[in-house]
């Protein structure tokens, strides 16, 4: 009996501290220049302030990928803004309407103002593919 509770908890702690990767498809790139930023976020406190994981990439091609590696059983959401002029800001017309390509995790309707955490967020609890279609 005690051999088997050592064997569920050792299964539960390798669960708990388990690290995944989460590779991201992004699609709808329309022009090839600039670059693309790919941020990840872990909670509503710090969803689209401060990234727990963010990154860099020159856009080469109409779909690119990206990973994250080393990534605990949590839910995260992932925000990609394509800067096209390099000035590493996602620019906006003067009512805040982005002028250049952004997208966020599920692909969720951003008409009326970016989603909320719950609605770009998703759980990983093993290695995971999503896609983020850019508009």
């Amino acid at each position: 009996m005690k051999s088997l509770l050592i064997f569920f908890i050792t299964i539960f702690s390798f669960q708990l501290f388990a690290q995944h990767t989460l590779k991201v498809e992004v699609s709808g790139i329309k022009k090839i220049e600039g670059s693309i930023e790919v941020c990840l976020f872990d909670s509503p406190d710090n969803y689209m302030k401060e990234a727990v994981k963010c990154f860099w990439i020159d856009v080469e091609k109409e779909m690119m990928e990206c990973r994250f590696d080393s990534l605990s059983s949590v839910e995260y959401a992932v925000v990609i803004i394509q800067d096209l002029n390099g000035n590493k800001d996602l620019d906006t017309n003067f009512m805040g309407i982005p002028k250049e390509p952004y997208g966020f995790s599920n692909n969720p309707s951003t008409t009326f103002g970016p989603p909320s955490f719950e609605g770009a967020s998703f759980s990983v609890d093993g290695n995971k593919t999503i896609a983020i279609r850019l508009k």
